[in-house]
């Protein structure tokens, strides 16, 4: 461009001149900015994120059928949706494909839409942990964490030690895309009822209190398997009605004296029980039995693994059959012997409270899916009896059966986050 001297005119050159180098300068800042977020995420929540009311809308996630209809009941549609998808091929990503998608960080975290969020002020001061336990199928894993993640919280994935490669470089990459979901530090080889069960959730809520960038509140312990009844915004609210206290089940542990009063030992790849006889535990405490699941106060993680009295207990439940169904519940049940924090005072009676998980065990309850190992692995059939209950999560679901189930719940759970009264289904 050639600057005349008249003096209106050299105005215009400068102006223009000053646009053209301003517009260059931002243009390589957007360039290394897009450079330096290929590889990491880096969510900025120090406020809340507005969203419109139009944004605030349903969306639908699921094009093919109607959610709503099947989360209502329908029994008509119901059959009709069953006939969808068993006459339907469904195609499912594996164990490479999520690897391959998480290698461009930003890419990924735009496909599955993690960078959209609400945020209120009460959860942003309210963090969480979770730990989330898998063996198999990134996808499912990947289902889970979007459905509960938020750039506040702070997430520990173990993988077994014996998965296969493909699912810890898929889970390896997927955590790699985030600052706040990391891999755990020490993977055990699960065996279904050992102790390396409960030992997978305890290495996790090490390294979690060992991070200091998050000052977590609660830590909820889930498997791949499960999914959220509740949001984010919704479990912040049930915790801090809890005040401090623990959400365990406790219950009689009568029927299962067979699972601790000898010393068992893991054969091959199951737990078998010795004709060693065990002593009595420590303390004089009552062996109390409970659920696997849990959520737990920082307190209360504290104190399960770093007090003296604990730590002789977990001992002592080490060569027992399904230790993760006893020592969580008998710390509870016991804690007015041995002084542990973050409960509730009423021993048995908290039970009432006990929040973690729906799970549908064969002939206690109806499932219209399937029994694995006497658990229901739900169907479209469950949906409208799930979000009536106030559990936090349901347990469990399998993505590739039924592909609707999790679809629907997961369509239903999403709109529900971005409701205007995010309690009001309490």
């Amino acid at each position: 461009m050639v600057c005349v001297r008249l003096r209106g005119k050299l105005i215009q050159c400068a102006f223009f001149v000053t646009t053209l180098v301003l517009f260059f300068f931002h243009y390589v800042n957007f360039l290394n900015q897009r450079k330096l977020s290929k590889n990491r995420y880096t969510p900025n929540v120090q406020t809340p994120r507005l969203i419109s009311w139009k944004q605030r809308s349903p969306r639908r996630l699921v094009f093919d059928i109607d959610c709503q209809r099947i989360i209502g009941g329908d029994k008509i549609y119901l059959d009709y949706a069953r006939r969808v998808m068993k006459s339907k091929e469904y195609e499912f990503s594996n164990d490479a494909d999520m690897k391959i998608k998480a290698k461009h960080c930003s890419r990924f975290l735009e496909i599955y839409d993690y960078g959209y969020f609400f945020l209120s002020k009460e959860e942003l001061e309210f963090p969480l942990a979770y730990t989330i336990l898998t063996h198999k199928d990134a996808v499912q894993t990947e289902k889970l964490l979007r459905a509960i993640y938020r750039p506040h919280n702070i997430y520990c994935i173990h993988v077994d030690k014996s998965s296969s490669a493909s699912l810890h470089n898929a889970m390896a990459a997927i955590a790699s895309c985030f600052p706040n979901v990391f891999i755990v530090s020490k993977t055990e080889d699960v065996i279904y009822a050992s102790f390396s069960r409960l030992k997978a959730d305890l290495n996790c809520m090490t390294d979690l209190l060992r991070r200091t960038d998050v000052h977590w509140k609660y830590v909820v312990n889930l498997p791949s398997q499960e999914y959220p009844l509740k949001t984010n915004a919704e479990i912040v609210k049930i915790l801090k009605l809890f005040n401090g206290s623990s959400s365990i089940e406790v219950l009689s542990s009568n029927k299962y004296h067979h699972r601790f009063e000898r010393s068992h030992k893991v054969v091959g790849n199951k737990v078998k029980p010795t004709n060693k006889k065990k002593k009595l535990p420590p303390y004089g405490i009552t062996i109390a039995k409970g659920s696997v699941y849990g959520v737990f106060s920082r307190s209360f993680v504290n104190y399960s693994l770093n007090d003296v009295r604990a730590q002789k207990i977990l001992k002592w439940f080490e060569d027992t059959y399904s230790p993760d169904e006893f020592f969580w519940a008998t710390l509870s049940k016991n804690s007015h012997l041995i002084n542990v924090p973050g409960l509730f005072s009423d021993g048995f009676n908290g039970n009432r409270l006990w929040i973690a998980a729906t799970v549908s065990w064969k002939d206690k309850r109806n499932c219209h899916g399937k029994y694995v190992r006497f658990i229901c692995v739900f169907g479209i059939g469950d949906l409208k009896e799930l979000v009536s209950q106030n559990t936090l999560f349901a347990n469990k679901f399998y993505h590739d059966y039924q592909p609707l189930a999790l679809k629907c719940l997961e369509e239903w759970h999403y709109n529900k986050t971005l409701s205007q009264i995010p309690f009001d289904s309490l």
